[in-house]
């Protein structure tokens, strides 16, 4: 396997942590590809380890959808899929739009002073959406909107849905979306919870998703038809 991993990451608490960390970042970025196939002895020449912590941190993001483990052991990286991809931007639907009328009903000054923090310091990186600086910001702003009523448990459940969301954004959105779009989108989020205005700030993050979702399925459209394309002319 050629796939770049950062070697710089530094190794959370245990050894299947770090190694499913890792693995994650590089399947969310498309440092590993969508159906490229992951070898375990590559990993173990990459991290220094036996096989043993590989293959429990691959059983994790099995459970987690990022990868695909055949009953003969073959491990690829999940593919692309638009029904998984609906499904995922449907069920953010549901959660985080309650979620963000419960957050913007409870804001304090405190609260959102943290969001127009976090818009500024979002938007400082807007022209580099291939990094992982922007990326990192994306997802404090969108905590900020939702921390006054994200428990732990919610937290938990929505870490999963970005960080199964995002794989498809970051591989669609940073090549085929407008930045300029994207940003008047997270202004329109901030001055709807600045302005108290629960109804309006649910339409605003409805209609955030609903543009996140087309702009990777266009993205994921031009891909496939690029492909064709190329079929065609050998």
């Amino acid at each position: 396997m050629s796939t770049q991993i950062q070697e710089s990451w530094p190794i959370p608490e245990t050894m299947v942590d770090g190694i499913t960390e890792r693995l994650r970042q590089a399947i969310i970025t498309g440092a590993i590809r969508p159906g490229e196939r992951i070898r375990v002895a590559d990993l173990e020449r990459k991290f220094g380890v036996s096989h043993i912590p590989i293959r429990e941190a691959l059983r994790r993001l099995q459970s987690e959808g990022f990868v695909e483990i055949s009953p003969r052991r073959t491990t690829i990286a999940a593919g692309v899929d638009l029904s998984d991809l609906a499904n995922i931007y449907d069920l953010r639907r549901i959660i985080e739009v309650e979620i963000g009328r419960r957050s913007v009903s409870r804001m304090t000054k405190s609260d959102i002073e943290t969001v127009r923090l976090a818009l500024v310091n979002f938007q400082a990186v807007a022209n580099d959406p291939s990094s992982a600086e922007f990326w990192e910001r994306h997802r404090n702003f969108h905590r900020a909107l939702l921390e006054p009523a994200a428990n732990p448990t919610v937290q938990r459940v929505l870490d999963h849905l970005w960080q199964s969301s995002e794989r498809y954004v970051r591989l669609f959105v940073s090549t085929f979306a407008t930045m300029d779009t994207v940003m008047d989108l997270h202004v329109e989020l901030y001055d709807a919870c600045a302005g108290g205005d629960v109804t309006t700030f649910e339409n605003a993050l409805t209609r955030h998703y609903v543009e996140t979702e087309k702009t990777v399925r266009d993205g994921f459209s031009s891909l496939q038809a690029g492909r064709t394309d190329a079929t065609d002319l050998s």
